[in-house]
């Protein structure tokens, strides 16, 4: 019996392409338009997803894709392009997979190396097993502290969590075929993918170092407010509010 798409109602039957959600299923093609893969680890995800819920992204995804085309980078890292000025990003996997996300989407990400967690980032906390040191490409020391020695990687990817999006998961695969850890290609795909995680957490780094200015900000006018009721109720001296201010503002 042929299911109909619970994004554009077509209906579809055994032999076309489609992604199990949560309540029914979606096209293959209304699922690339919300801005999905065809990659196992998207595909087999899909029950996250409610029907409503893609709909709603391919339509996010018409408004992103505007926001992308007017895009302008001021650095590009892999398959990222960072624009620092407006503290976004756009993740280009493919012509039809490309995406727009704000600097404080990014959740956390981590290395994956045979499912293996190896390195872990994101807002609110350093490279964990790495330290950053400078730019891009700058992860070092004890990344691979917790990493078992083999021989054959047969998966490395970084997988990015976000927030406030509909899309709840990125995957950016490295290697995806059995390759020896040896091998110049795994070498140049590990640094590549401790680039893009340096990247990223310099970008979060960003948020939070906004995040703690605004804190200050608001700490300081409440810390004024504080020594002017004091002042306002004869408990200090004029003299001593204005030095009391001058020090709380660097002046």
């Amino acid at each position: 019996m042929a299911k109909d798409c619970l994004a554009c109602d077509k209906p579809m039957g055994v032999f076309t392409g489609k992604v199990q959600v949560s309540d029914g299923y979606i096209c293959i093609e209304c699922w690339t338009k919300a801005g999905l893969d065809s990659s196992i680890n998207s595909l087999s995800s899909g029950k996250q997803y409610h029907g409503e819920a893609i709909k709603e992204m391919i339509k996010m995804k018409e408004k992103n894709q505007v926001l992308v085309d007017q895009f302008n980078a001021t650095k590009k890292v892999g398959v990222i392009s960072f624009d620092d000025h407006t503290r976004t990003l756009v993740i280009k996997k493919s012509k039809k997979d490309t995406n727009l996300y704000n600097y404080g989407q990014l959740l956390n990400f981590e290395l994956l190396e045979d499912g293996e967690t190896i390195t872990k980032g994101g807002l609110g906390r350093a490279v964990a097993g790495g330290l950053l040191f400078g730019g891009v490409g700058a992860v070092v020391g004890g990344v691979t502290g917790g990493k078992k020695t083999k021989g054959v990687c047969n998966s490395l990817q970084i997988k990015i969590t976000l927030r406030n999006s509909p899309r709840q998961t990125v995957y950016l695969p490295f290697i995806t075929t059995s390759t020896k850890t040896s091998s110049f290609i795994y070498k140049t795909m590990y640094k590549s993918a401790q680039d893009t995680l340096s990247a990223l957490q310099l970008a979060v780094d960003m948020v939070d170092s906004s995040e703690t200015e605004q804190v200050n900000s608001v700490s300081e006018a409440d810390e004024i407010l504080k020594f002017k009721n004091l002042f306002d109720n004869g408990v200090i001296s004029e003299e001593e509010f204005n030095a009391k201010k001058k020090q709380l503002l660097g002046l």
